[in-house]
């Protein structure tokens, strides 16, 4: 097995760490790059410790190992060259010029961000080593690994050919459109039970090894020993402890880490509600566990009651996304008590301004109030429930059965149609809240494991009065603007070169029922 890749993979790393001291309003996601590149070389040192063991195991893998490995070359060939314009003493605008520049060129050549392509890279080679660990693979997902890899290692193959042809080929902006168009098949099946091509699955994330049927008896002799082989002890290797950091770095990118802070609340909640509270257990040494185990602060909101401070704050842990919940009540200055539970054990119901998180007994059908959050702001209430929402669906661990809270209490679905957004098909909704009269859009997935999650919202009550704020042409209606609340990795609003905001209606009937609502709605405001 060569292992060069592996060697470039950590110079590449290197190379990066330059990037980060030089663009801080980059460093976060510059952390992860290096994190993915370090994580694809240790999974790689595992594979060859383990190719010389079972390798028969190693026939297996084989072919898909060489297929990534290919990709990723080109891929790490792309960054070296760039790195290349930073001989000398560069400056800070030449790094931001290269950076901006390998950005630019993996979009084009792929879709999406070098961020997501190293992740995929990531998954794949630690597919791969699970297989070299006798465990059976997840056969949908390592057919839609193999398939996404492949399409890019063709398109690397067709630029290098045209490159030595001296023929320069990209792209057609024709080309990149019809891949989008509503009127083409946008749903294509992949076979029986297969994930089809709109739909998105959880993000960034590997099945877990308890999806995995157990082993018989038989099927563990020759299994590998339970240990992986250590990464050696160099100065461009990662240590447990600097994985740790970078874990914790990774998740200083993670969508919801500001997303409180960007809410604007305008919109006072006219109804009475329940006060804060948490009605569970204290858990004892609840964030210390949290901290052993993994998990990281995302978010934090804090609410001020008259007798006390409570607050509440989401942790995910990187490796699965799975996610809780923290409850802090601050009675004095040294009285605190913790409450912590899964979000997957948990369903929303609203009651005027508050909202109460239960828990799910006997299949659901009993909710028992664990928490009660009291909200002055209806934009507060909805960014905290599709926060909830988001992060309960992305969780890995157990996929919550028979969702009942999709939709936030006293909110009223003025319109429903299909967008093609960031070239996945997504459920758009109109919500008018019947107590505050704040009106929002919401894109919902709209088909798969993750139906009805919610991938970004966007308050529009001040908008839809503006003059040609919306704007139609067949399926297409064009915002001036919109103060979207993303609740999705790697989502990219689709814009105009001008900086406005595209919804791609699968319908002219859709496009034109979008923007009669909205002009009803402007109306009667």
């Amino acid at each position: 097995m060569d292992l060069r890749v592996r060697d470039i993979a950590e110079d590449v790393a290197v190379g990066f760490k330059r990037f980060r001291s030089c663009l801080p309003e980059h460093g976060a996601e510059i952390t992860y790059l290096i994190s993915e590149l370090y994580a694809m070389s240790a999974t790689l040192t595992n594979i060859e410790g383990f190719s010389r063991q079972f390798p028969r195991n190693y026939a297996r893998i084989k072919s898909d190992l060489d297929t990534v490995l290919a990709s990723l070359n080109y891929t790490l060939g792309e960054i070296t060259t760039s790195f290349r314009k930073l001989n000398g003493n560069p400056r800070a605008d030449d790094f931001r010029h290269v950076w901006h520049g390998l950005d630019t060129f993996f979009r084009e050549e792929s879709s999406y961000t070098l961020k997501r392509r190293l992740t995929k890279y990531k998954m794949f080679l630690q597919e791969l080593e699970d297989m070299m660990r006798n465990k059976l693979p997840d056969v949908r997902f390592l057919a839609d690994m193999r398939r996404t890899v492949m399409t890019l290692l063709s398109e690397q193959d067709g630029r290098l050919a045209a490159t030595m042809a001296g023929v320069s080929i990209g792209r057609s902006d024709s080309s990149a459109s019809s891949s989008l168009d509503p009127g083409s098949p946008v749903e294509q099946h992949h076979g029986p039970g297969k994930r089809r091509s709109y739909e998105r699955a959880r993000p960034g994330l590997r099945p877990s090894s308890s999806y995995f049927p157990p082993m018989s008896p038989s099927s563990s002799q020759g299994a590998p020993p339970p240990w992986v082989p250590e990464v050696p002890s160099s100065p461009t290797s990662t240590s447990t402890t600097t994985m740790s950091n970078l874990s914790s770095a990774i998740l200083n990118d993670h969508w919801a880490k500001h997303i409180f802070a960007k809410t604007v609340s305008t919109t006072p909640i006219l109804a009475a509600g329940d006060s804060s509270k948490c009605h569970g257990e204290e858990v004892e040494n609840a964030k210390e566990w949290l901290h052993d185990e993994g998990f990281d602060e995302v978010a934090y909101l804090a609410f001020d009651e008259d007798s006390y401070k409570l607050s509440v704050s989401f942790y995910v842990r990187e490796d699965d996304s799975r996610a809780r919940i923290l409850c802090k009540v601050q009675k004095g200055r040294r009285s605190n008590k913790y409450y912590c539970l899964p979000l997957n054990m948990l369903e929303v119901r609203r009651g005027g301004s508050s909202l109460q998180l239960c828990r799910r007994r006997r299949s659901g059908t009993e909710l028992v109030p664990w928490l009660t959050l009291n909200f002055h702001a209806i934009e507060r209430m909805v960014t905290f429930f599709c926060t909830f929402l988001a992060l309960r669906s992305q969780d890995m661990h157990r996929q919550v059965q028979n969702i009942r809270d999709f939709e936030l209490g006293s909110e009223r679905e003025k319109f429903g149609g299909l967008i093609v957004d960031d070239r996945y098909l997504h459920a758009l909704r109109i919500y008018q809240d019947r107590i505050s009269g704040s009106i929002r859009l919401q894109a919902s997935v709209h088909d798969g494991e993750l139906e009805r999650s919610p991938v970004w919202t966007a308050f529009i009550t001040h908008d839809i009065n503006l003059h040609l704020w919306a704007r139609r042409h067949k399926k297409l209606v064009i915002l001036q603007d919109l103060q979207m609340v993303i609740l999705f990795p790697d989502y990219t609003p689709p814009r105009t070169s001008g900086g406005e905001h595209i919804l791609k209606f699968t319908s002219e009937t859709d496009a034109n029922g979008f923007t009669e609502v909205i002009n009803r709605l402007a109306l009667t405001d």
